[in-house]
């Protein structure tokens, strides 16, 4: 009966498994071409920690060039997990030549989807997931919240888990990013619990950035200019206005995570009338 099953398991993943292999044999030219889509330095200060399996690499996210620096530093092929969204027409072909999960991510059903593409994909090959799922642009938190689907894929699919955390000074006299791996992975077994393990992951995270804050200070605390994290994030729009922020297109830079649009959000608001509601009929009962 097994032997049956894993038939029909290799049946039908054998067109996955052949545009993986075809991926693999031009990932050496996409490769090559990355250092050129960058005007910075970029610095690896460790080297990542051995595995026997495919892996989903968690990586920070605060600007467009993530994607490329990833390749860079992982260099292994991998498939990318990106949410649906305007691009630039090369950044399309680049996620397509080199393999991409797409996800709408206020879609329920095609978040699902999406993870389960991705716990199929790890039996052949690394995956990359961007959790933040927006880019960081506060001036006190090294990483936004961490979505937990990462850690359902790793439980699912018993991958290891590496995270990395990227460093950005491009608009400083340092023009440089730096990252770093944790120097081990991490697990996600059957029993564990997926909200304990997401918090990990986010201390680990944010950890990696704060090893690069401590050993490449950038400025004594007295020269800092107070406007210049606002002119870092303001250029790094401007680099790709496609995910700028508006009222018609709320996406990506970091903003959907504050307070007043969190509070303010459909969703929430609907989960709060709901919570209202049940309060009335207690009251009237």
């Amino acid at each position: 009966m097994n032997n049956i099953s894993n038939l029909f398991v290799n049946i039908y993943d054998f067109p996955m498994r052949v545009g993986i292999s075809l991926r693999r044999m031009i990932h050496p030219i996409i490769l090559g071409m990355m250092p050129s889509r960058r005007t910075f330095d970029f610095e690896l200060l460790n080297e990542k920690p051995e595995k026997d399996r495919p892996g989903l690499y968690i990586v920070t996210h605060s600007t467009c060039h993530d994607a490329p620096i990833a390749c860079e530093a992982i260099k292994d092929h991998f498939y990318v997990l990106v949410g649906k969204q305007d691009l630039e027409l090369m950044d399309k072909i680049f996620f397509f030549l080199n393999g991409v999960i797409w996800v709408d991510r206020d879609d329920p059903k095609s978040e699902r989807k999406a993870g389960n593409k991705m716990t199929r994909l790890l039996k052949y090959t690394d995956v990359v997931s961007f959790s933040e799922q927006t880019w960081c642009t506060k001036e006190s938190t090294p990483i936004n919240p961490i979505r937990r689907g990462w850690a359902k894929v790793a439980q699912k699919s018993e991958a290891p888990v590496i995270p990395l955390a990227l460093e950005y000074y491009e608009y400083t006299g340092d023009n440089i990013c730096y990252g770093k791996y944790y120097d081990k992975t991490i697990t996600v077994n059957e029993n564990d619990d997926i909200v304990v393990k997401n918090s990990e992951i986010e201390g680990t995270l944010a950890g990696l950035k704060y090893d690069i804050w401590e050993q490449f200070p950038i400025q004594k605390r007295c020269d800092v200019d107070p406007d210049l994290w606002k002119t870092i994030i303001a250029n790094r729009q401007q680099e790709y206005p496609k995910l700028d922020v508006n009222e018609e297109k709320k996406y990506v830079i970091g903003w959907q995570n504050d307070p007043d649009y969190v509070l303010n959000e459909e969703k929430f608001l609907l989960g709060l009338q709901k919570v209202d509601n049940k309060i009335l009929n207690k009251i009237k009962k």
